[in-house]
């Protein structure tokens, strides 16, 4: 018979213990490691624009979404961290699933800050730091690669996974009734058009004044800029270049888009629900007057030396108005959502009824779950 170990003898046996209670400890956290996983939509690519274009909130749009599963019930409380750059300040969302839930979807409101976007120019590589932490002080990291997109880079078609997704909503995000240069428009056309807001609510009084919209721009000297706006056409983003009303009005250049969304502004702020047609290779604004009737205008015929005197500028606006009525006639049967992401017909007003707005000067913050 051995006598029990005494005193400093105790020691190893002790050490040894801990030890083996540690690798116990390690081997079943292992096994209760989280199942989870990270999705930027769509296809690892960020386009602020979708958010910044919706109203704040504090649920997240899905631009980053991340699932969490456990078979055998999800921890008790958990908390998301997103960080990448572009963000004023890292996102975040905490939860407290229900007993026995074992799938919880996290959407984090990402906090853009908007001037450091308005300064990329083109698509930038970056991590996205994802950091999930369980009440149990478990902690796990993922490290995604996306692109981050630049504020003019508009997606308006999205076909991924054999989903098709049109997002054409989003050209009125830069549709801006309140940006500056909205005012200095109206302001050059209330001096050609005395009448500009005491016009009566009828069709005619409604071209007069957006002739005189029209006349405005000319006298500023915005021309129309020849070249394709495309971005990507595919096979899974259809994206283009749009510049916010300011830069068309300063640098008094416009592309098809541009001027589209430049006077479809200046639409929105007199009270005329503005449209926006896309058909192939080419963007054209439109307008619906009080008496419901609709007229669209061929933005490439805007500006040239010629057309600054004011008979010039009338008779620019009027084939304006003729080569619009032509595209349209041309593109109208093809409007019909088929035929998308080639034709598409963008009613600003229906747009805002959905809640999209102008891109802001400030993004919200927050960010919500949906369990089951």
């Amino acid at each position: 018979m051995y006598p029990l170990a005494t005193g400093p003898r105790q020691a190893p046996t002790r050490a040894l213990l801990r030890v083996l209670l540690a690798l116990c400890a390690l081997s079943s956290n292992a096994a209760r490691a989280l199942d989870w996983q990270v999705d930027v939509t769509p296809a690892g690519e960020l386009f602020p624009v979708l958010q910044l274009s919706q109203p704040p909130r504090t649920v997240g749009d899905g631009l980053v979404s991340v699932h969490v599963r456990a078979e055998h019930g999800l921890p008790a409380r958990l908390r998301l961290r997103i960080e990448t750059p572009g963000l004023r300040a890292p996102a975040s969302v905490e939860v407290t699933p229900g007993a026995g839930t074992t799938r919880i979807d996290l959407h984090p409101r990402l906090d853009w800050d908007v001037a450091a976007l308005r300064e990329l120019r083109s698509p930038r590589r970056q991590t996205l730091l994802a950091t999930l932490v369980a009440d149990d002080g478990r902690t796990e990291v993922q490290r995604v690669e996306v692109r981050l997109h630049a504020l003019d880079d508009a997606p308006y078609y999205v076909r991924e996974s054999g989903e098709r997704v049109d997002l054409g909503w989003v050209f009125a995000g830069y549709v801006d009734p309140h940006d500056p240069a909205v005012d200095d428009v109206l302001a050059i056309a209330r001096t050609l058009a005395p009448d500009f807001d005491s016009a009566p609510a009828d069709r005619a009084a409604d071209r007069r004044r957006v002739g005189a919209i029209w006349a405005a721009l000319e006298q500023h000297g915005v021309r129309y800029a020849a070249g394709d706006p495309a971005l990507s056409r595919g096979p899974t983003v259809w994206s283009q270049r749009v510049r916010p009303p300011s830069a068309s009005w300063r640098e008094r250049r416009a592309s098809c888009i541009d001027g589209s969304v430049l006077i479809a502004s200046a639409l929105e702020r007199i009270g005329l629900r503005a449209l926006i047609v896309l058909v192939p290779g080419h963007a054209f604004v439109g307008f619906r007057g009080h008496d419901g009737a609709s007229e669209f205008l061929e933005t490439t015929l805007l500006g040239t030396t010629a057309a600054r005197s004011g008979a010039a500028s009338t008779s620019r606006y009027a084939a304006a108005l003729a080569a619009g009525r032509a595209r349209w006639r041309r593109a109208a049967s093809r409007l019909d959502g088929h035929h998308a992401p080639d034709y598409a017909l963008l009613d600003i007003g229906k747009a805002r009824a959905y809640g999209i707005i102008a891109i802001p000067t400030a993004p919200g913050v927050g960010g919500t779950a949906r369990g089951d």
